[in-house]
């Protein structure tokens, strides 16, 4: 925007003038803001009602018209201890007779408590850090005599070289790593070494090495010597800052350390090696293998059964494997072999074991034996689950004695379908009402506001504005005229059912009990005789009625087939077609949303219109303005020369 100097000659404010006489073609562009805004909240309107009419018809309408809806079916059984039933809508009607002779069960596989076993063992484990120097051993358990042995460490600076004896408790003794880490940490010069152990062995790392300000690589550089710990040699700092790793040196020394143990010990976290079981022994379930190596624990072990197919646990308390199947059913029993009969004693899996085999279920339906590898059935249109068995059965000969069978009865289930139509109805009601509310509510004389007024206002005074000024934006809509009359008309109207005498009759809703009310109710729909509907609940509940009597009808009447579709199938085709895409709208679109967004796009146009109008006119203005204060300036200089000459 250009910046103008204006009324320094004359005075005037100019800019209010300019805005004064702006102000009535202004107004003209306030005039279309106003019916652009007011367009876009009947869109907001309607993409708000569209969702609502959309999630009725895929969810509402759709259960209405199925004919699952009314093919439900309920199942009763006479023990439920024994057996439970439920039936899908192909199950026949009428009663049926369930015998269970045996229940599935999965195979389960105890083993004897190795705790228990009062051995004793030996082991030669890793050391750690925390292993003294004097209990350290070969790999056969013959000491390494470390105890008064010394390490001497140096730093390349005049600090002087630190000597540890390894093992006792004296100033310049160490019993183990540890306490070596600990002392050098506290020693000025030597903060940057520390002892670990990787992969087995003694491993020094030098940590020092840093950038300094000059970006070059600084650090100290140790020298490390023990004969004893096989280690001899100079550790130096990295020399690139972005290498992963600080530098390392490792003994030569293979050390172990001697650990005795009980049965009582065993735990989740002990080598099968180190309790007898050899390197290499296999393990199979399954067809699947499982092999030892000598890292392997108890813990190992059990993680590699259960991917065998099986669960597979220790107890460290009572010290048992449990091993079960995965699945009930013959099919999946199982039984484990080891390459090394031996070690299946060893871990309580062998004769000290207890095993329960996996069987089938079996159960007489209708007179006619069926087994499966589980306790639930699918016959008939039926599930049926065996929760307990109601004889006595001898698998060995088969015979089954002292049965009781439990009777199961099949029908439809009206309770279900009601609910189903009742649902249908509420939410029916719902929608109409709110379509009727925005059809007929009535609007007010609130205006969109301007910007100028609207920076007049808190942002709840704008709130409170604008929820007055929307009222009746959807007033007397059309579509929703349409939509409601269409919905109105098919719900009102008889569907023919063949009944089972083969002769036709006609039914609708009223017929069925579900009826409008007044006038005034724009349509409503409401069941005779429903105990939630207050003003129509003392009258005869004629829709249970129907059910009871004749359920079947309603498939017909509601979902219907072929030429001729039900009552919810039409509404379903009508609202399917109502929201086909056209010219003026998408599909899924029950309103013209193409149209309104032209519109909303033909009023952005001429708003910039007339603001383009404004800005002109308003140069034009100011040019004038401009104009006149020159003219001015000129006729007050010349004002100023003639008094000069008259000597005024």
């Amino acid at each position: 925007m250009a910046i103008r100097m204006t009324g320094l000659i004359s005075g005037m404010d100019t800019e209010g003038m300019v805005k004064e006489l702006v102000q009535a073609s202004s107004t003209k562009v306030d005039k279309v803001k106003k019916e652009q805004q007011k367009l876009e909240w009947k869109q907001e309107a309607w993409q708000d009602l569209n969702t609502k009419l959309y999630n009725f018809y895929k969810s509402d309408v759709f259960n209405f018209k199925s004919v699952g809806t009314y093919s439900s079916k309920k199942a009763t059984s006479s023990d439920s201890s024994k057996v439970k039933v439920s039936a899908g809508s192909s199950a026949p009607n009428g009663s049926h007779s369930v015998s269970v002779k045996q229940l599935a069960s999965s195979a389960y596989l105890t083993g004897g408590n190795i705790k228990a076993a009062g051995k004793s063992y030996v082991t030669y484990a890793d050391i750690t850090t925390s292993t003294n120097f004097a209990d350290m051993t070969d790999a056969t358990g013959n000491s390494l005599d470390l105890a008064g042995k010394t390490i001497t460490i140096g730093n390349g600076n005049d600090t002087g070289d630190l000597t540890f004896t390894l093992g006792g408790d004296g100033e310049n003794s160490v019993a183990n790593l540890a306490e070596l880490n600990k002392k050098l940490a506290a020693t000025e010069g030597f903060e940057g070494l520390k002892a670990s152990m990787v992969d087995g062995k003694i491993t020094f790392t030098n940590s020092t090495g840093k950038e300094n300000k000059d970006f070059a690589m600084e650090g100290t550089t140790f020298t490390i010597k023990s004969d004893a710990l096989g280690i001899d040699g100079t550790l130096g700092f990295k020399q690139n800052k972005d290498d992963e790793n600080h530098p390392t040196i490792e003994s030569t020394l293979d050390a172990n350390y001697r650990k005795e143990f009980a049965s009582s010990d065993i735990n989740r976290g002990t080598k099968l090696a180190d309790i007898g079981i050899a390197v290499g022994t296999s393990f199979s379930i399954k067809g699947k293998e499982f092999v030892v190596d000598e890292k392997t624990t108890i813990a190992d072990f059990t993680a590699g059964l259960s991917k065998m197919g099986v669960g597979a646990s220790f107890d460290a308390t009572h010290g048992r494997f449990y091993i079960n199947a995965s699945a009930t059913g013959a099919e999946n029993d199982f039984d484990i072999t080891s390459s090394d009969s031996n070690a299946l004693e060893i871990l309580g899996l062998g004769s000290t074991a207890t095993k329960v085999d996996a069987q089938d279920a079996i159960i007489e339906y209708n007179g006619v034996e069926y087994v499966g590898d589980s306790n639930t059935f699918n016959i008939n249109g039926l599930t049926i689950t065996a929760t307990g068995v109601t004889g006595k059965y001898d698998k060995a000969t088969g015979a089954f004695t002292d049965d009781s069978p439990i009777s199961i009865s099949i029908a439809q289930d009206t309770d279900k379908i009601y609910d189903s139509v009742k649902s249908f109805v509420k939410k029916y009601n719902e929608l109409i009402d709110e379509m009727n509310k925005l059809y007929n509510e009535k609007g007010t004389d609130y205006e969109p506001l301007t910007e100028e007024e609207r920076s007049q206002l808190s942002d709840t005074q704008i709130e409170k504005w604008e929820e007055k000024a929307k009222q009746g934006i959807l007033r007397r809509d059309s579509t929703i005229s349409t939509l409601l009359s269409n919905m109105r008309s098919i719900l009102n109207k008889s569907v023919k059912v063949t009944m089972d005498d083969g002769t036709e009759k006609s039914f609708s809703l009223a017929s069925l009990g579900i009826v409008t009310g007044d006038y005034s109710e724009n349509g409503k729909l409401h069941i005779l005789g429903d105990e939630d509907d207050t003003a129509y609940a003392s009258e005869t509940n004629k829709l249970k009625e129907a059910l009871e009597a004749n359920p079947e009808i309603f498939q017909q009447v509601f979902a219907g087939g072929g030429s001729n579709p039900g009552i919810g199938t039409q509404l379903y085709d009508s609202l399917a077609t109502s929201m086909k895409r056209t010219s003026s709208s998408r599909s899924m679109t029950f309103y013209e949303d193409i149209t309104m967004e032209e519109q909303m796009k033909d009023y952005e146009d001429e708003v910039d219109k007339w603001q383009e109008k404004l800005q002109k006119l308003e140069d034009k203005y100011y040019d004038q303005f401009a104009a006149m204060e020159s003219a001015m300036a000129a006729l007050q200089q010349q004002q100023s020369y003639i008094a000069g000459l008259m000597g005024m």
